[in-house]
């Protein structure tokens, strides 16, 4: 195989140095680069990445160790993923979607049920929670809002 056609790859063996000291070892093309932050990105697992790069996911480990652009690339991978699931769950939240809005509280806040935040300023009445989308006042979302009951109904025999 050509240098030209192994520039096509992925990822290739190289030989060892000249008088054949040393042993082969993996080299990960731009090409390769390219799909391993994608992948990530996509969040695909490190041993998918390995399959398709052609090496087994412990050769892509010792890669990255030895390859400072290779874990580069994994890494900006993983952070565009992280950037797109943040922001799905930022959207739904600001939506008004309750699940969401504890969740970012307890992952990026340190929020725990059961302790007392010092930093965290709440009040509860017998009339429930409002949660409100964060681009919103409580006045303009109350002024705006179609109110519904959402108190669940317990079923009674009658």
């Amino acid at each position: 195989m050509t240098d030209e056609q192994n520039d096509d790859l992925p990822a290739r063996l190289v030989s060892p140095g000249p008088g054949g000291e040393g042993r082969t070892r993996w080299e990960v093309t731009a090409k390769g680069l390219a799909i391993i932050e994608e992948l990530a990105g996509r969040g695909c697992h490190l041993t998918t990445i390995a399959q398709v790069l052609g090496m087994h996911v412990a050769t892509l480990r010792e890669v990255r160790k030895r390859d400072p652009e290779v874990d580069e690339a994994y890494q900006r991978g993983l952070a565009r993923e992280h950037d797109q699931l943040v922001g799905n769950l930022r959207t739904l939240a600001d939506e008004g979607n309750v699940v969401a809005n504890i969740f970012l509280l307890k992952a990026k806040h340190g929020f725990k049920e059961g302790e007392a935040q010092a930093n965290l300023s709440l009040s509860v009445n017998t009339g429930g929670v409002l949660v409100v989308p964060q681009k919103q006042s409580v006045e303009d979302f109350l002024r705006d809002a179609e109110m519904r009951d959402v108190t669940p109904r317990i079923a009674r025999d009658e």
